[in-house]
């Protein structure tokens, strides 16, 4: 993404967009304030005052490109203004209701109240105090009955040992646990911004700055906010796979596996090391794997031994038995789940006979094959592609992977989704000039489906609605996904190496 010479005149259009990107940082340093002791009414009015005041320094550094947007592209621009000024009023009623736990009017789903009290914070947090406490067994559950004041119900932890880490961190800085949500919200927003101007960025060219303007369709998304408010480490840890990606891609070995590493924290990310190892990328393998022995032994010193013990004889059985998830009984959960296991339970809920949990089993373990072929198939095509068609290639694995579990909400199921969504859209905007209308419909239609985060109350569905609404969702995600990858393997190998010199392309493409 081409950047602007820091004495040229600022263009409306720019001052525009760094005053909109202003507001959404000073939202989230907003309710990273409260974290740190101070009041809304003050670390508001200070974040809000300190964006604006860098908003020139922003503006400069905007693409210049951007200039005489108004005049020339006028409805698109008015579209642009709509959508960033629709998802920054949401995004502010999530900033309140993580900053000050009273105000649920303020969340994604107000008139729902499974999304006002479910935090999967409680369960990262309520796991550290237990570990903390030197419990023989962190992932009994009988450690996570009960609410937090009444307004969170405790969640379940079902994470590897070392993840507990990230948690551990907040106690030993001695908040509680509505400092601590807020840290962990502002963390997570901050990830997904950073990574989404780092793609915008490594991509550059047309589809790059058009990516880049993409971010207000983005956050007005329901996964994007709804898994923000939350809290699961779903976002965090796309946010941090796709940031490594961009260090390895950069000559960044270290740094990368570092952050994957981190990410890995939620198993699937680790898909990508099969990637890198097919892509021939040994430096970039051999740092995470080391990182990642450095996270065990850290998890090992700071919490001991126990809890390793009781993740391989407690919780891993309980997981790879479905035993993990008993509510998947509910007709109400199996019609949000995501995940390709999940489809035997939908067919099983429209009547089908023969769907059982060991169906359930070879479902998933063939799943896991197909995604492992990808992976490898994808890392051999990956120095032939372009950077914009490396980014969908990522978050199409991330996503295929992710889907791979027992259990995927759709909540966070589609955050890889609608974000794989943002870089297609770009691709078909810079492509087909003489098309922009027609092809602006078809990624609205498909941004509602990548959208349809369904609320358990509050919406009435009759009959089997909301496990067909929710299952066409998972199939155009399935099926985007699939495209994507598939699409790409039909190109000759013209080159075999281990390194991706060949797409250092100014204008990164994606034929659409």
């Amino acid at each position: 993404m081409k950047m602007t010479a820091t004495n040229d005149r600022i263009s409306p259009e720019r001052w525009t967009v760094a005053a909109l990107i202003a507001v959404l940082a000073a939202l989230i340093a907003a309710v990273a304030g409260v974290a740190f002791g101070a009041s809304l009414r003050v670390s508001l009015p200070v974040a809000l005052l300190l964006g604006l005041n860098s908003c020139a320094w922003v503006a400069r550094r905007l693409p210049r490109e951007w200039d005489g947007a108004r005049r020339a592209h006028t409805a698109w621009s008015i579209l642009f203004l709509v959508v960033a000024l629709a998802a920054l009023a949401r995004t502010a009623g999530v900033a309140w209701f993580m900053a000050d736990a009273t105000h649920p009017q303020a969340s994604v789903y107000w008139f729902d109240r499974f999304y006002k009290a479910h935090s999967c914070y409680s369960g990262y947090w309520r796991a550290a105090e237990v570990a903390r406490a030197g419990a023989v067994n962190l992932y009994d559950t009988a450690h996570y009955n009960g609410w937090i004041d009444r307004r969170f119900q405790i969640d379940e932890f079902l994470y590897v040992p070392q993840f507990l880490i990230l948690p551990r961190i907040g106690l030993a800085l001695g908040g509680d646990f509505y400092k601590i949500r807020a840290a962990w919200f502002a963390f997570e927003a901050a990830l997904v911004a950073a990574a989404t101007l780092a793609l915008c960025r490594w991509i550059g060219g047309a589809a790059g700055r058009r990516a880049a303007l993409l971010w207000a369709a983005l956050w007005l998304s329901s996964p994007i906010l709804a898994t923000l408010q939350i809290g699961n480490y779903q976002v965090a840890a796309l946010a941090l796979s796709m940031l490594a990606m961009v260090a390895f891609e950069r000559d960044r070995p270290a740094l990368g596996g570092a952050l994957l590493a981190v990410a890995a924290f939620k198993l699937f990310p680790a898909l990508l090391c099969l990637y890198l190892a097919a892509a021939r990328r040994w430096r970039a393998v051999g740092w995470t794997i080391a990182f990642s022995l450095l996270y065990c032994a850290v998890a090992y010193l700071w919490i001991g031994g126990q809890p390793f013990v009781a993740f391989l004889h407690y919780d891993l059985p309980r997981v790879v038995s479905g035993d993990a998830w008993p509510f998947l009984a509910d007709p109400r959960v199996t019609a949000i789940n995501d995940s390709i296991p999940g489809l035997v339970l939908k067919l099983k809920a429209l009547g089908v006979q023969g769907m059982t949990r060991s169906l359930e089993n070879i479902v998933g373990w063939v799943w896991t094959f197909i995604v492992v072929i990808l992976a490898l198939l994808a890392g051999r095509r990956g120095p032939q592609l372009s950077r914009l068609e490396r980014t969908c290639c990522w978050l199409s694995l991330l996503t295929l992977a992710a889907f791979r579990n027992r259990f995927m909400p759709d909540m966070y199921g589609l955050v890889a989704p609608i974000w794989l969504w943002t870089f297609i859209a770009a691709a078909a905007l810079t492509a087909a000039a003489r098309s922009t209308w027609r092809n602006a419909i078809w990624l609205a239609v498909a941004w509602v489906a990548l959208s349809a985060v369904l609320p358990f109350h509050g919406i009435p569905f009759a009959g089997n609605t909301r496990l067909i609404v929710s299952t066409v969702s998972q199939l155009i995600a399935i099926g985007l996904c699939l495209w994507i990858l598939l699409r790409y393997f039909d190109r000759p190998q013209e080159m075999n190496t281990g390194t991706l010199e060949m797409t250092a392309q100014p204008e990164a493409k994606l034929s659409v």
